[in-house]
């Protein structure tokens, strides 16, 4: 991977980033200096994000292209309802609350602001983590194009992380095989009603759009 140009004030504002106080003792900067004499500040950052297990900033987010599409998948819904599934969901598609607690049938309804913040949240603390996480090296040696992460969380909040974990998607990614991996979304077309899995044109359209979103 190409090595990113960093400057030496850049490297000290991030390691001021990595502490709870955001400040640098006079022994920090001192060590980072010496340090920073025998290696570049990106060769220097890389080390001290890999030891201390600080952010080295190549985690993604989701684009506002893709929170549009995803808005678009999930559509919205002031009320609970009962999804394709048969699963309480509210707003843009969430079935549970940034506290862990199940949407249930019985709760009261939501404005678009507060289903906006809802999935923001839950994409942060849990979607947006896990798929950077599962996919970190391939990030780190920028394979994962920024379309193909925004495909990948509309896939994961759809299916779930345990289900992406588990499916061809992840295992072609790995194995470096990215047309197939894009093949491997349209199979998630079906939903299961009472015990048996049935296709659904809705979710055949989506994974249709999120393949070709990965392939562009």
């Amino acid at each position: 991977m190409t090595q990113t140009v960093l400057t030496e004030k850049e490297f000290f504002d991030w390691m001021r980033s990595q502490q709870a106080d955001k400040r640098l003792t006079q022994i920090m900067v001192n060590g980072a200096n010496e340090l920073l004499a025998l290696t570049d500040p990106a060769e220097l950052k890389a080390i001290l994000a890999k030891v201390n297990g600080w952010s080295n900033g190549e985690e993604m987010s989701l684009s506002d292209d893709g929170m549009a599409l995803l808005n678009e998948f999930e559509g919205f819904r002031t009320h609970p309802y009962l999804d394709t599934a048969k699963k309480p969901t509210i707003g843009y598609g969430s079935t549970y609350y940034p506290d862990g607690r199940a949407v249930s049938m019985n709760d009261k309804p939501v404005t678009r602001s507060e289903a906006a913040r809802i999935k923001q949240t839950v994409l942060n603390q849990d979607f947006s983590p896990a798929v950077n996480m599962m996919f970190a090296d391939e990030i780190e040696r920028g394979e994962l194009t920024q379309n193909m992460f925004d495909a990948l969380i509309s896939l994961v909040y759809n299916i779930g992380i345990m289900g992406l974990k588990g499916s061809s998607v992840y295992r072609n990614i790995k194995a470096g095989k990215y047309a197939a991996a894009a093949d491997s979304f349209l199979p998630f077309n079906k939903v299961r009603k009472n015990g048996v899995l049935e296709y659904e044109p809705g979710l055949a359209t989506r994974r249709e759009k999120e393949r070709a979103l990965f392939l562009a």
